[in-house]
């Protein structure tokens, strides 16, 4: 059934999507660590042209369908899943999982897979691994990415990341910010810069936290 979630502008989407085919492309960097630069900088996301007007997307796969696949999924990466109970487990099953499901076929398959990558990737602390996992959804499926993002990165516990985990946090939640705002979803930028300024201060870089405040209250204004 098709997703009534409400559509992205062409701006929102093309930022949104950005990148699938450079990951099919390039797999090998696509799983690279993640290694933010500097305050001011980004997580990076790979290019792609953006899908024509006709190439429209459906939903995410059913709960029954999901529930039909289960069992084969759970076969499939017995192996990987095993071990998902320390954030480093978590994190290698959830880059297999992103790995394999860059070039799955069966559509319901290919969802379970972003989706427990996306969900693993919260458990490691790994903002990126949630961005790279909706991204690459975003591009097979209709269905609201920047509340998805959002709301998987505020399941992050803040309490739980060094620095590094904590900057890659704040680039996520700013590059959602900014998706937002071009989309005119205001109160979700803000919600977005409210995040990137709690995980710049558990990073330890007040100047970045700052410009995320300042933003903040400009976005909240009327």
């Amino acid at each position: 059934m098709r997703s009534t979630v409400p559509r992205l502008s062409a701006v929102g989407l093309t930022v949104m999507v950005m990148g699938v085919m450079a990951v099919m492309a390039h797999p090998e960097s696509a799983w690279a660590e993640e290694s933010p630069t500097s305050a001011a900088g980004s997580i990076s996301r790979p290019t792609m042209q953006q899908a024509g007007p006709n190439n429209t997307l459906n939903g995410p796969p059913s709960a029954r369908d999901i529930a039909e696949s289960r069992p084969a999924f759970r076969r499939r990466f017995r192996d990987s899943l095993a071990h998902t109970d320390t954030a480093v487990g978590a994190r290698t099953a959830s880059e297999t999982l992103l790995a394999a499901a860059a070039t799955e076929d069966d559509r319901t398959l290919k969802w379970m897979m972003l989706d427990e990558a996306r969900r693993l990737g919260e458990a490691a602390g790994q903002a990126g691994l949630v961005t790279r996992a909706i991204m690459l959804a975003s591009a097979f499926y209709d269905f609201d990415a920047i509340d998805m993002e959002l709301r998987s990165l505020k399941l992050i516990p803040l309490r739980g990341l060094d620095a590094k985990r904590a900057t890659n946090l704040a680039l996520a939640a700013e590059q959602i910010a900014t998706r937002a705002e071009a989309d005119q979803r205001l109160d979700k930028a803000a919600t977005a810069e409210l995040l990137a300024y709690r995980a710049w201060q558990r990073a330890g870089n007040t100047p970045a936290a700052r410009q995320a405040a300042a933003r903040h209250d400009a976005l909240e204004r009327p």
